[in-house]
């Protein structure tokens, strides 16, 4: 075997698992099973359907008389609008969720698991103080006022404080919310769709992204009358981080359901590992 061969025989390896690790979910899914963690994700998706459609009926077709100087979408996309108020919402129960989950598996000893959606708590109560009161936006100009520091390295720091709890309790115990296969396209694309977010919102003046992008969008849903910025930082991105919350939200439910019944997968009953080890 050639060295050059070994590479290309690990990336097929690590391609392999990691598509086995997803199909997981498919092969062990079932629709009754699932149904409050999908009742969630399509509530959040009808929601988001709705105020698209609101932005249609009112802003362009003005049923029934309906307008607004500034626009529905900015009303109902805006910060602190009511689509943002929605993800609070949503952010706030992931936490209590989660902590509820690490007081079940203090009092049950797993150690691992406890720390883990501790963590998690951490992570999303972090988010739930940054995203009403933006300080990353406030230190970012500050910190251009009196030290020309660009947006970019300001906003990526607190971004980075923010996920650190939750990425970190991703790496040391994976082994935690990934022990239940139907757990794991939930909050794996959760985790995508913030990330999405969250880097998409970080670099939006580069290069004029975000009004280049959103213009192209504009013209061809909204026949270019919202501004490209607009559509990208409100419309866009708000829309998404509600679908991101919500799909996280629903592996957490999921997660919450089986370790409570002591389902270890798909195949039926079983008793929940029993992790007393040390952080």
């Amino acid at each position: 075997m050639t060295a050059s061969y070994l590479p290309h025989r690990f990336a097929r390896n690590v391609i392999g698992r990691a598509g086995a690790f997803v199909t997981e979910f498919f092969t062990t899914f079932r629709v009754r099973e699932h149904a409050p963690s999908l009742g969630i994700v399509g509530a959040a998706a009808a929601v988001v359907a709705a105020f698209w459609v609101g932005i249609y009926l009112i802003d362009f077709v003005e049923i029934f008389g309906l307008t607004s100087d500034r626009g529905f979408w900015w009303h109902a996309f805006r910060n602190r609008g009511p689509v943002e108020l929605i993800q609070w919402l949503i952010i706030a129960t992931v936490v209590i969720f989660s902590a509820l989950l690490s007081g079940m598996h203090m009092q049950r000893g797993e150690r691992s698991a406890h720390f883990f959606w501790l963590l998690v708590a951490i992570g999303f109560a972090l988010m739930l103080i940054e995203d009403p009161g933006d300080p990353r936006h406030m230190l970012a100009a500050h910190f251009k006022n009196f030290w020309g520091t660009d947006h970019k390295w300001v906003e990526g720091t607190v971004f980075g404080i923010i996920v650190a709890p939750t990425i970190f309790a991703f790496l040391r115990y994976w082994s935690v919310p990934f022990r239940f296969p139907q757990t794991r396209l939930y909050l794996l694309a959760g985790g995508a769709l913030y990330a999405l977010a969250a880097t998409t919102s970080l670099f939006r003046a580069q290069d004029e992204f975000y009004p280049r992008l959103g213009d192209r969008i504009s013209a061809v849903i909204f026949n270019g009358e919202i501004g490209g910025f607009f559509v990208m930082d409100f419309i866009i991105e708000e829309s998404v981080e509600l679908m991101a919350g919500a799909i996280f939200l629903a592996g957490v439910v999921m997660y919450g359901r089986l370790a409570r019944s002591g389902e270890r997968d798909a195949g039926g009953p079983g008793e929940v590992p029993q992790d007393r080890s040390s952080v």
